[in-house]
């Protein structure tokens, strides 16, 4: 669970709030946005190579933050990796197919958190 100690300031946790699956082999739990006191959204992502979320344009700036395994972007013919304790970011506006080898973990931010909305 969440732990606010003071106001405006909040511990997050892995396990604040439950994964749900945005295509296969890709799954979010998004603490950030869930906590919901910023203009940030964002939170943890699990994902297990069988899949890809392709062709996604970002109405949002996003910063992707590898934990663990290797997490591959592509964008207009390039591909960027990033290994454990490196980040990728990426502009709003950029078509991108997210990728990952077995047991890659990722923190991500991205603004504005109600993006969907807009």
């Amino acid at each position: 669970m969440a732990t606010t100690t003071t106001p405006g300031v909040q511990l997050l946790q892995e396990s604040d709030v439950p994964y749900e699956q945005v295509s296969p082999g890709l799954e979010i739990a998004r603490s950030i946005t869930a906590a919901g006191f910023t203009s940030l959204g964002g939170g943890w992502v699990r994902m297990d190579g069988s899949g890809e979320l392709a062709n996604w344009t970002l109405k949002y700036d996003e910063v992707l933050f590898c934990l663990s395994g290797e997490l591959e972007i592509e964008s207009n013919g390039s591909s960027t990796v990033a290994q454990p304790r490196q980040a990728i970011l990426i502009g709003a506006g950029t078509t991108v197919t997210y990728r990952a080898k077995p047991n890659t973990r990722v923190f991500f931010v991205l603004h504005p958190r109600d993006w969907a909305e807009k």
